[in-house]
């Protein structure tokens, strides 16, 4: 009788676990029989049974504030960010912390779960899953409806593009960007107006590679040639033609090319010999038309500003001690970086790196008409869309100073610095939207540490978002490495 009631019960258990395997649609062996994953009967079972449990990830216990019960809390994140990068499984920190296998992903601390490691065959189900796009059931891809704006970012150490969604301020995609196994190293991105399309310039690369606004896809190369240092691209009107500045070191090409933005196509180099290491480049906001444009650029190593018009150079000095045509062996003492003007044209407001200096210029008359000192290595400013505040990235004194245009005549006048806003500030974002204003930090030097260490990344760069209102730091976000250029995506 004994062995009878045994039998029974050991056929009743396996029963009940053949039965669970039902309910669930899946065994922890078949996932690989998976064709079509849909979230709530594949992926939100697993996270049921592993992560969304009691003291971890629940409604209640929210470690981290991380909540996995559903897709949409799972697409919120934590409170060190997103936790899901669609399409990219490599750069998810889901991933990262229920993984052990660094063959696999990177590996991070604390591994999770604690007690009991996922099998490998579920990390990459999950890997899978977020490869996919991170769908729902609905076949929706997180931040992919229409009328969200987005904040875009070149990482220059890990050849990719960040692209961060500016309602939630989550780090949405991450788009990779050149094929060498060295880095080709984006520099910088620039937005045509229509908001169809983004471009990236690689500045170890020698490239310019052209990308679909909404979809992210890589639809155009522009190959520049040998030593040319591709440092910042500014676009016409109607988003039909480009410039891109040669900043090219070794002081031979000292040029700017144009090209045609539909065809990608170089249409002509630009040279003049007063223009040594030309990094930024923008367009004066005089027209809404191509013809009769004006061009500033910004020469670093020969202390001057070339304006280009239908082709023709005029350049003014940084200074007035700066000789008419610098040699090779000229010293730079200003070192012009980036410029942007008042949005009716009238002053250019001009980084200048080596002084520690915005020095403003009369757009019309090209007179220099006021210095302001700002923190150590100025690089990319931004001017809020009502013209009234200018803001600086230092990148030596890991501040941003803020510049009124309205004061001293209109001239500007410094009215704050911005302290601790993170390692090596790069470029700062006055987004339209007039919320927030975004800092990328390199971080490269003494670095901050990532929310959790992860094994197998390069030290992540970050970008800082500040209260536009008070200038409060309100949250810092982790991108890849060498945070550098910063744009705005309108609404898709």
């Amino acid at each position: 009788m004994m062995l009878r009631n045994v039998v029974l019960f050991c056929c009743f258990l396996a029963l009940a676990f053949a039965s669970c395997d039902r309910d669930l649609g899946f065994g922890p062996d078949d996932y690989d029989s998976i064709e079509t994953i849909i979230y709530s009967q594949h992926v939100q079972l697993l996270l049921n049974r592993r992560c969304a449990t009691s003291g971890c990830h629940n409604t209640e216990t929210a470690a981290e504030d991380l909540v996995m019960t559903s897709w949409q809390s799972l697409m919120q994140g934590s409170h060190n960010g997103a936790v899901v990068i669609p399409f990219r499984p490599e750069k998810s920190h889901l991933i990262f912390h229920v993984n052990r296998d660094s063959n696999i992903a990177p590996v991070a601390n604390p591994q999770m779960p604690p007690d009991e490691p996922l099998p490998t065959v579920e990390v990459q189900f999950l890997m899978r899953w977020i490869r996919e796009g991170a769908k729902n059931d609905f076949e929706q891809v997180p931040f992919d409806e229409p009328g969200r704006g987005r904040v875009v970012l070149t990482n220059q150490s890990d050849d990719e593009v960040a692209i961060i969604d500016a309602t939630s301020n989550l780090l949405m995609r991450m788009v990779p960007v050149g094929v060498a196994p060295q880095p080709e190293s984006p520099h910088n991105v620039t937005v045509d107006r229509q908001g169809n399309f983004y471009y990236v310039n690689l500045i170890a690369g020698n490239e310019i590679w052209k990308f679909d606004a909404r979809t992210n896809e890589h639809v155009g190369t522009l190959s520049l040639g040998a030593q040319r240092s591709p440092a910042q691209i500014a676009l016409s009107p109607d988003g039909t033609v480009g410039y891109v500045t040669n900043y090219d070191l070794t002081k031979t090409n000292r040029s700017v090319q144009k090209f045609s933005a539909l065809s990608m196509q170089l249409e002509s180099e630009i040279f003049d010999q007063r223009m040594i290491a030309p990094h930024g480049i923008t367009r004066r906001p005089t027209t809404d038309t191509e013809s009769g444009s004006e061009y500033w650029i910004a020469c670093e190593q020969s202390d001057n500003i070339a304006i280009l018009l239908n082709d023709d150079v005029v350049v003014i000095k940084a200074d007035s001690t700066v000789p008419d045509l610098p040699t090779s062996d000229y010293t730079p003492n200003f070192g012009p970086y980036q410029t942007v003007f008042t949005p009716d044209g009238a002053f250019a407001y001009i980084t200048c790196r080596l002084s520690d200096e915005v020095r403003v210029f009369n757009a019309q008359t090209l007179q220099l008409v006021n210095i302001i000192p700002v923190g150590e290595n100025p690089l990319i400013p931004d001017i809020t869309p009502d013209g009234r505040l200018v803001y600086v990235a230092n990148r030596n004194s890991n501040s941003v100073s803020v510049i009124n245009t309205l004061l001293n005549g209109g001239k500007g006048m410094k009215i704050t610095d911005i302290q601790n806003v993170g390692v090596e500030p790069h470029g700062v974002l006055a987004a339209p939207l007039g919320d927030f204003i975004y800092v990328s930090c390199e971080n490269v030097n003494s670095p901050d540490a990532p929310h959790h260490p992860v094994s197998g990344l390069k030290t992540p760069g970050f970008v800082t978002v500040i209260d536009a209102a008070n200038h409060e730091i309100v949250l810092r976000i982790e991108v890849g490495a060498f945070a550098a250029g910063i744009a705005f995506l309108p609404e898709n």
